[in-house]
């Protein structure tokens, strides 16, 4: 498992997950170009949640390992569809767009 910091907090991730983000936010940096990235994450009380990323050039991620007792999270879908997203030149549609959008889960900040 891993920690992967952004500006504001950090998240719990599986750590090829956050391997996979991170090189993925590399290459858009090199394509000077930004995407939305829909992860697995463990909330605080380890539920399993999901978090949305948006990564590119001006991101600021930090990925770190985590201790943790809880079994390593692993998606391979999403796995797979990071990795083909940093090895292609184009942009693929997110997966976690879709017509009725969950509610934005951002009550963690405050503004």
């Amino acid at each position: 498992m891993k920690n992967l910091y952004y500006p504001g907090g950090s998240v719990v991730t599986g750590s090829a997950l956050a391997d996979a983000i991170m090189v993925y936010a590399e290459a858009l940096c090199n394509r000077r170009q930004v995407d939305v990235v829909d992860i697995p994450v463990v909330g605080a009380d380890g539920q399993l949640l999901r978090a949305q990323f948006l990564i590119g050039a001006a991101s600021q991620l930090v990925s770190v390992t985590a201790v943790s007792l809880l079994p390593e999270l692993v998606e391979p879908e999403t796995l797979d569809f990071l990795n083909r997203k940093a090895q292609s030149g184009a942009m693929i549609p997110a997966a976690w767009t879709r017509e009725d959008p969950a509610p934005a889960q951002f009550d963690e900040f405050d503004y």
